[in-house]
């Protein structure tokens, strides 16, 4: 943000806002590697737990720099006259962020609020806390992701910027990740639960995480959906 008597907002801002929010998302990750932590268990089964809160307060934070970015993004990022998909994209990561953000003022026992196997565990095995209305939002926000990344997917590759390849490898990851996490979220539902006391962040809701990381990263690093084309300079003609 450029140092001024007043509050200005650059397309930067935007940038820097979606890759802060790849990081934190990426916590989520990271916590199997410390000490007593694992695909299954570690500090997030453990709600009262110092890395636990810290992350609970981190996805808040996350979920409004994606707001921001998103809304940056609409704002002051690149125009596309013949096409609004780049907008559509945008959007659709306003609306994750939005329902993300929503998703956290519930109560429950899920250490990810849109972790949708864990949301619908929890409402089928009536768990304190848990509400339909955060399984739905849960499955917006997820939904949401996936738009957003696919469609930022085909934008780049019509706009033929040279890493929409990279976009696209993202895309399909989460798009699978999306769906193996819709079918567990289905398998939980009709068995009603999965017998055991608690739900528990796995390994698959910490692979989504890693590809809505990823996601994010690639939306605050590509150039393409920030540039506007620069207006030409009059030229002076001499007297």
């Amino acid at each position: 943000m450029p140092h001024s008597a007043q509050l200005h907002w650059d397309y930067r801002d935007g940038k820097v806002a979606a890759v802060t929010a790849a990081i934190v998302y990426s916590l989520w990750v990271v916590e199997v590697l410390l000490p007593g932590g694992d695909t299954v268990q570690g500090a997030l089964s453990d709600p009262g737990a110092d890395f636990a809160r810290f992350l609970d307060s981190a996805h808040r934070i996350a979920a409004v720099l994606v707001m921001i970015a998103a809304g940056l993004g609409l704002g002051l990022g690149a125009r596309e006259q013949h096409s609004h998909l780049l907008s559509v994209s945008w959007w659709s990561m306003g609306v994750f962020g939005l329902t993300s953000l929503v998703a956290t003022v519930f109560p429950g026992p899920c250490a990810v609020s849109t972790d949708l196997t864990c949301t619908t565990e929890s409402m089928v095995e009536a768990l304190p806390g848990a509400t339909l209305a955060q399984t739905v939002i849960a499955l917006i926000a997820i939904l949401a992701a996936l738009v957003s990344v696919v469609v930022l997917a085909v934008d780049r590759y019509r706009m033929k910027e040279r890493a929409w390849w990279l976009v696209a490898v993202v895309a399909v990851l989460q798009l699978a990740s999306t769906i193996a996490v819709l079918v567990m979220a289905g398998l939980v539902y009709a068995a009603s639960g999965d017998g055991e006391a608690g739900v528990e962040l796995n390994s698959l809701q910490r692979a989504h995480l890693t590809t809505v990381a990823l996601w994010l990263l690639a939306a605050g690093l590509l150039p393409g959906p920030w540039q506007r084309p620069r207006k030409p300079r009059p030229v002076r003609t001499a007297r």
